[in-house]
C-alpha cells in the first residue's frame, strides 16, 4: 500500500538519491525512510467530510415544524456523530475551480438545484465563516462559528426573486426554518452538559481541593484566579461554573501550600459547562483549549518554569506578578491583536483592570 510522503520523508529520499545509489538501492532505502501506517498519527481520529451547505441544512431541519432527526440520512449521520462526540473533526469541502481543487469532493452530494448554485452556496458559506475549502475544525467550533456568523438563509440558500432557473435556490430558503433553528442556539445541535453531573462534579472537586496537600493548577489559571479575585475583591464567593474561588481560598489560608503546574485541565475545571468528564478535555467553543495551551506555555516561558514544577503558592504568585505585570502580555498575545476567532483576546486588549487589582493586593495573601 502506498504511503503519503511528508516533507521530512521527501527530504530524506532526496538525500538518498544524491548519494548516487542505484535505482533499486535508492528505492529500498526510500521505503525504509517512509513512515508506517502505525507511526503517522498516533492520536488520529476519524474526520467527517462535510459540505458547507450541510451545516446550514442541519440547523434548518432543527428549526422545522416536524420533530425528530433530519430525514436526509447524510444529515442525520452528521448530526448523530456530532452529538455523540462534539470534538469530531469536520473537514469542509466544496468544488473549487483553481488551487483549492485538491480537496474537491465531486458532485456526489450536490443538492438538486444544480452545479452553479451548489458551488455558490458553499463558497458563500465559507466566506461568511472566514474559512477556506479543506479547513478542518472540531464540530463544536464550526457550528458555533456558523451560528455566530450566519443568522439567516436568505441570500445564501435563496435569492428572493430568481433571476433564472439556475438560481431558483432551495425551496426552504424562505421558510424561516433556518432562522428558527438558529434561534434555538448551539444547545439544540449539541446538548449541554447534564446539570446533575455538573453539580456532582462541583461537590466532588471542591472536596478534593480542600483535602489536597498540594494543588495542581494549569499555568494560565494563576492569571484567571487573579482576575476572579480582582473582580470580586469586596465580595469573594464561590460560583457554580468553576473552582477559582476555592483555589484562592485554600491559598489565602495556607500561602505556603505547594502548587504543581500541570498540563491541560486542572482542579479548577471539573464543574465547568465546557468540561468533558469522560476525557478531562475542555470543549470550549472557538478553540478555547488551543488558546489555553498557548497561554499556559507563555506563562511557563515567562516564569522560567516547566510542567511538573512545584513551588509554594506565595513564591509562585510573587514570581507571576513580578514577570507578568499585565494580562496583555499573555491573554492579549503581547500586542492586543485578534488575528482569527480562534485567537480571540480575553478581556481588555490593553490589560484587564481586575488583574491589576489582584497584583496590587498580592491576591490577598498576608505577609
Amino acid at each position: 500500500m502506498s504511503q503519503p510522503l511528508n516533507r521530512r520523508g521527501f527530504a530524506k529520499v532526496g538525500a538518498v538519491a544524491a548519494l548516487g545509489w542505484t535505482s533499486r538501492e535508492a528505492a529500498q532505502a526510500a521505503a525504509a525512510l517512509l513512515p508506517s501506517d502505525e507511526s503517522q498519527t498516533p492520536n488520529a481520529v476519524k474526520t467527517l467530510e462535510v459540505r458547507p451547505y450541510q451545516l446550514m441544512c442541519i440547523v434548518c431541519r432543527i428549526g422545522a415544524p416536524e420533530a425528530g432527526p433530519p430525514a436526509d440520512p447524510r444529515l442525520a449521520q452528521i448530526l448523530a456523530a456530532v452529538r455523540e462526540d462534539p470534538k469530531t473533526p469536520l473537514r469542509l469541502r466544496m468544488n473549487a475551480d483553481s488551487v483549492y481543487r485538491y480537496q474537491n469532493p465531486g458532485p456526489g452530494e450536490d443538492s438538486p438545484e444544480g452545479e452553479l448554485f451548489n458551488a455558490k452556496r458553499d463558497i458563500d458559506i465559507l466566506q461568511k465563516l472566514g474559512m477556506v475549502p479543506g479547513d478542518t475544525r472540531p464540530a463544536i467550533d464550526i457550528f458555533q462559528r456558523l451560528l455566530t456568523n450566519i443568522s439567516t438563509a436568505k441570500g445564501i440558500c435563496g435569492y428572493g426573486a430568481a433571476t433564472a432557473e439556475t438560481w431558483r435556490g432551495c425551496s426552504r430558503a424562505e421558510s424561516g426554518n433556518y432562522e428558527k433553528g438558529h434561534a434555538r442556539g448551539l444547545q439544540a445541535i449539541i446538548p449541554p452538559r447534564d446539570a446533575k453531573e455538573k453539580a456532582d462534579s462541583k461537590k466532588t472537586s471542591v472536596a478534593s481541593i480542600y483535602e489536597a496537600k498540594a494543588l495542581q493548577i494549569r499555568p494560565h489559571h494563576l492569571m484567571c484566579m487573579s482576575c476572579f479575585f480582582g473582580g470580586r475583591i469586596d465580595n469573594l464567593a464561590p460560583i457554580q461554573e468553576d473552582n477559582l474561588f476555592e483555589a484562592i481560598d485554600v491559598i489565602q489560608k495556607n500561602p505556603e501550600i505547594p502548587v504543581t503546574l500541570i498540563r491541560g485541565t486542572c482542579m479548577i475545571c471539573p464543574p465547568c459547562s465546557h468540561y468533558e468528564s469522560k476525557t478531562g478535555l475542555c470543549l470550549g467553543g472557538r478553540s478555547m483549549a488551543l488558546r489555553d495551551q498557548k497561554k499556559d506555555l507563555d506563562v511557563l516561558q515567562k516564569l522560567g518554569l516547566s510542567y511538573g514544577d512545584t513551588l509554594p503558592a506565595r513564591t509562585l504568585f510573587e514570581r507571576l506578578y513580578d514577570r507578568i505585570p499585565s494580562t496583555r502580555d499573555v491573554c492579549g498575545w503581547g500586542d492586543g491583536k485578534e488575528r482569527a476567532p480562534e485567537w480571540s483576546v480575553c478581556g481588555d486588549p490593553e490589560g484587564r483592570k481586575e488583574y491589576a487589582k489582584a497584583r496590587a493586593a498580592k491576591l490577598g495573601l498576608k505577609s
